[in-house]
């Protein structure tokens, strides 16, 4: 337990170990479920539009499920952060313990030869439970399942590095260059372990989110 103003949930180890995951997550449903993304809807969208410009509905529909099933999962969150914990639990604690697990479940149907739509649909809720969860990196606003958000942030941190010579925006801009080879890793390393391990692989996101509950714990109020 821990009483200070810098939270492990804020830490870079966590939200590495979280842009890993999310790398590694859309990476996997991209290379083997059609294109399709877990938390990048604006991907998933952008693919809905034109095969439905192509004349192709059927197509474009498999591009939907997952944009509804992030839209509820977020509003699932919501639900999360307003239940009454005790025994000193946090809310973010019981959000990650249900990403973990949907992603297990999710690997065991994944294994089993689940439909695709149930396999996404689950992953875009855990994806959406993080997405909504983690929201800052050392007080800094950050996204650990988006890379363009970030990207943009490095270079703001880096041109004001430039401009003011104030060495937190150079700290700024390591911090996020992490998340962002993070994020990279994940994404490199899904492909790799998907075509060896199939379903099996999501279990490494599944250990990933264990380790960064356990971290989080040090966050509970003494």
């Amino acid at each position: 337990m821990i009483n200070s103003n810098r939270k492990m949930k804020e830490s870079v180890r966590v939200g590495a170990l979280l842009a890993a995951t999310a790398g590694f997550i859309d990476s996997y449903t991209f290379a083997f479920h059609d294109g399709r993304l877990a938390s990048f809807q604006s991907g998933n969208m952008l693919q809905f539009g034109v095969y439905l410009a192509r004349g192709n509905l059927n197509h474009a529909l498999i591009f939907i499920w997952p944009a509804l099933a992030f839209f509820f999962g977020a509003m699932f969150n919501q639900v999360v952060k307003r239940i009454r914990y005790v025994n000193q639990f946090q809310w973010e604690e019981f959000s990650i313990l249900f990403e973990i697990l949907g992603i297990t479940v999710t690997a065991i149907l994944e294994i089993m030869h689940a439909p695709s739509v149930l396999i996404l649909s689950l992953l875009a809720i855990s994806m959406a439970l993080q997405t909504d969860t983690f929201t800052k990196l050392h007080g800094a606003p950050y996204v650990t399942t988006m890379f363009t958000g970030n990207l943009k942030r490095l270079g703001v941190a880096l041109a004001s590095y430039g401009l003011n010579h104030q060495s937190s925006e150079l700290t700024k801009a390591r911090n996020i260059g992490l998340i962002i080879a993070s994020f990279l890793s994940g994404v490199v390393l899904a492909t790799f372990v998907g075509i060896k391990l199939a379903g099996w692989a999501l279990f490494l996101p599944v250990l990933a989110l264990l380790v960064i509950w356990l971290i989080i714990t040090a966050d509970r109020p003494i």
